[in-house]
């Protein structure tokens, strides 16, 4: 997609002068035109087209009329004052994706933006990621949703966030973004950074001049620099500590940096992609992640639901990677027995698809040839399971380790522990925060946020 805007009816306006700085820090080329050269051809394909009413009291419906008959209307979003709400109702019956009233909310603005551009995405598109991301397979249509943003992401420069629990296809859909972007040709590097000690954490980044620590006898090209033309993502970005997470700002802020123990300033031209299983905007609401570094990296977010909400892609994994066992162990497993299948279909999958190929693949290599007939589920307790599912019974907290050494989740076992005891509490103390606060030993304050995070 080329991401091109194109504003009609703007003219030279301060306020289009301002829509169009405004466009241009989010990637977006800039097109004007004049009502008379809307039915004229467009660049394919235009990312948006916004009609502007220029204060009279009716909006530019025949423009938007005209828009329709040329069939250019799938991306306009009508911007005007003083809207009546049949002219609303008429807007959009004409096929305007989003009307904004004047004065012009920015925010409102880019969020219609964005779904202009997702609504711009060829069938081809999404087709196109689908078979070169098999590890998030899917064709529910929340998946759908996430290959389109996924194509939309490839098509500009922008940070991206991905959020998803554990296991969800975070990082192969951050190689997806690159592949299909204009720095496919470039290198791409990825780092964890809860797998790296902090003190070590800003060498492996950003690289080390030598002696500038132990065993530093020679130069170190940091991630940065060596992904210089190509993507770098920061697996696991809701870990990394406040005094790392201002150094990481300040080379988002102008892609300055220094190499550890040498004071020369370097550059780099390098697109971020951060992936966490937190939930960042309550980490910035709690004070444990810095409000300006999640806006510099949430600049296009893209969340990837978790396999429960979409039990209809079960079916087609397992499928996927029985095919992919096959091939790659030498296996002759011909089919997935109807009793396996409803048992997968109707497990929790707290490891999400991480722990799905994961059970496909031992069950597998334990049947060799012919029909899977089961998994190796760990036993889920009663307190994980959502609503109206009928669960398995377990043993507590050892039942939580074995699901997450299963799931391949042992990192993040505290985080279990602790969200599990909150649970707990709440059903002990009859949800009375206060009590539970106090008996904790911390604030209130501190307690909201903790169960903003787990979700309780």
């Amino acid at each position: 997609m080329s991401g091109n805007v194109i504003l009609i009816g703007w003219d030279c306006s301060s306020q289009g002068k301002a829509v169009e700085r405004l466009l241009k820090t989010q990637g977006l080329a800039c097109e004007h035109r004049s009502t008379q050269e809307v039915v004229s051809p467009m660049s394919e394909p235009a990312a948006v087209l916004l009609v502007r009413e220029s204060g009279t009291q009716a909006p530019r419906l025949p423009v938007l009329q005209a828009l329709h008959d040329s069939g250019n209307t799938r991306s306009v979003i009508l911007v005007g004052d003083r809207l009546l709400p049949e002219q609303v109702v008429q807007a959009t019956r004409m096929g305007a994706l989003d009307v904004l009233p004047e004065p012009l909310d920015t925010d409102r603005l880019l969020s219609a933006l964005q779904q202009a551009r997702l609504s711009s995405l060829s069938t081809h598109v999404d087709e196109v990621i689908r078979e070169d991301c098999p590890s998030i397979l899917g064709s529910s249509p929340k998946m759908v949703e996430v290959f389109k943003q996924l194509g939309v992401a490839a098509s500009n420069d922008l940070n991206v966030l991905l959020t998803g629990e554990t296991g969800v296809g975070k990082e192969v859909s951050a190689y997806c973004i690159h592949r299909h972007s204009s720095r496919a040709g470039g290198p791409y590097m990825a780092i964890n950074c809860t797998a790296i000690p902090e003190g070590l954490l800003e060498a492996e980044l950003f690289g080390h001049a030598r002696g500038a620590y132990t065993n530093a006898v020679n130069e170190g090209v940091g991630k940065i620099e060596a992904a210089e033309g190509g993507t770098l993502l920061l697996d696991e970005i809701g870990d990394m500590s406040p005094t790392f997470q201002a150094k990481l700002l300040r080379f988002l802020e102008d892609k300055h940096f220094h190499r550890l123990g040498d004071a020369s300033a370097r550059s780099a031209d390098v697109r971020i992609i951060a992936a966490t299983n937190r939930d960042l905007s309550a980490e910035v609401e709690s004070g444990r992640f810095r409000r300006d570094l999640y806006y510099r990296l949430a600049q296009f977010p893209i969340s990837i639901p978790p396999l429960r909400e979409r039990p209809d892609d079960v079916r087609s994994l397992v499928r996927a990677f029985v095919a992919e066992a096959n091939l790659r162990l030498g296996l002759k497993i011909t089919e997935v027995s109807e009793e396996a299948e409803a048992a997968a279909l109707d497990y929790h999958w707290p490891g999400n698809v991480r722990e799905l190929k994961n059970l496909v693949y031992q069950a597998a290599v334990r049947a060799r040839v012919g029909s899977i007939t089961g998994f190796p589920f760990a036993v889920e307790t009663e307190t994980e399971c959502p609503a109206g599912r009928e669960c398995r019974s377990g043993g507590g907290l050892e039942s939580l380790v074995q699901r997450a050494v299963a799931g391949g989740r042992v990192r993040h076992l505290l985080e279990e522990f602790e969200a599990l005891t909150l649970r707990s509490l709440l059903e002990a103390f009859g949800g009375n925060r206060s009590r539970i606060s106090e008996e904790l030993g911390i604030s209130r304050n501190t307690l909201r946020a903790k169960l903003k995070v787990h979700g309780l």
